[in-house]
Formats: structure tokens, sequence, C-alpha cells
């Protein structure tokens, strides 16, 4: 039986796009586009929804309480073709994309994405790969749910940190632009005023610098 790994690794962005570009109407159903950045996309818009494999840059991926607060689960780079929602249809009712940064994509039309992988017979292994993501991402999101507050901004900075930050030499991550105390807050589920404190608190420790922008984590293995 192949590890979630290995799934991960024959269901990514790259290889889905080889197995559509072999379709003679690929362009007539799929095509890039550049979104800017906070343009928001929701999630279960079964009558215009498309699916977005990103080429560069991050979406947030969110979810909306009945006061009208949104919250961030997780991001979503190009590692992993995951965004066949419009095919599995379990999306919850307020989940939604927010471009954080400009994001370089791929529009695809499901249907044409649904009827190339039945014919191809490897349907389920991309949805097997969309389910097995997704549920790491609500897992993990439900693990930080019990942390202390400091814990999980922490955390959740050093999640920001592995997934998104650019490595020097010296081991310190350099994240993008857009990470900012509002956007940390919305992650780790906090208010942006705690969010300040644990960040200056973070500041003096010496593991994070925010004093201009990009902030830049100086000692990941601290957090």
């Amino acid at each position: 039986m192949l590890s979630d790994e290995e799934i991960f690794r024959e269901t990514t962005t790259k290889s889905l796009l080889q197995l559509l570009k072999k379709e003679y109407d690929f362009y007539d159903y799929c095509y890039q586009e550049v979104l800017p950045k906070g343009q928001e996309i929701k999630m279960n818009d079964s009558s215009g929804f498309k699916i977005y494999l990103v080429e560069s840059g991050y979406f947030a991926y969110c979810l909306q309480n009945d006061f009208g607060d949104s919250g961030i689960i997780t991001f979503i780079g190009n590692e992993v073709a995951i965004n066949l929602i419009p095919i599995i249809k379990e999306e919850p009712e307020d989940a939604f994309l927010r471009s954080l940064t400009e994001v370089h994509c791929w529009v695809l039309d499901p249907d044409f994405v649904e009827r190339v992988l039945d014919n191809s017979g490897q349907k389920a292994k991309y949805l097997l790969s969309n389910l097995l993501y997704t549920r790491k991402i609500y897992f993990k999101a439900s693990k930080r749910t019990f942390m202390k507050k400091e814990l999980r901004i922490r955390a959740c900075l050093k999640d920001i940190g592995l997934y998104m930050g650019r490595v020097t030499k010296e081991k310190e991550y350099i994240l993008p632009d857009e990470i900012n105390n509002s956007i940390l807050a919305q992650y780790a589920n906090t208010t942006r005023e705690y969010t300040n404190i644990i960040v200056l608190k973070l500041r003096k420790e010496g593991i994070l610098d925010d004093s201009h922008k990009p902030w830049i984590i100086k000692k990941i293995d601290l957090l």
C-alpha cells in the first residue's frame, strides 16, 4: 500500500497538468490567470467555481464564522494538486480562498478535469490525494485548538516559516512580505492585540525580527 507521501508525489500539480495537456481540447477549458492579492473565491460555488492550480504565490484557505469573522485554516501553494473541490462537493459552506500574495495559477474547468480523470482511470488517486490532504489540514487545525494561545501563535509562526520561508545559509527563515500580525492572528485564531504581545516577546528573545519587512525567523528551533 502506498504511503501518503508517495500518493502526494504522484498527484502534484505538474503531473495533473501533464495529464490534462494530452487532451486536444485542453486550451478550450483551461487557461492561465494572475490573481491580485486579496481576491476571494468562494469554495462551494457550484455555479461558477473553477479548479485553481497554483504556479507561484499562495492562497489562504479561510473559514468564516456566524459573526462574519474569518480565520485561516492553512495556506495553499503549488506542491500538490488538492483543489478538486467542485468534483468532491464536500467543502464547508463558508469556506473560501483568499489570495495572500499575487497568485499565478492555472484555471481549470471542473467538468473537463473530471472527464479526463475518469477516462484515464486516475480519478480515484487524485480524489484520495485531496481527501488525505484536507484531512491533514483539518486534523492539524483541530489540534491547534487545544493549545494555549501563546503556543498556538508560536506553532503557527513556525508552520509559516517551514512552508513559505526562504532559508538562508545561516538557517534563518525569511517570510513573504505579506506575513504580519494580522495574518498570524487569523491563522492562530487569536486577537491581534494578544498576537502583538507575543510577537514583541519573540523579538525580545531574539527569535523573530519583525522590525521591517519581510519578517525573519532567526531561531526557528526555539519556537
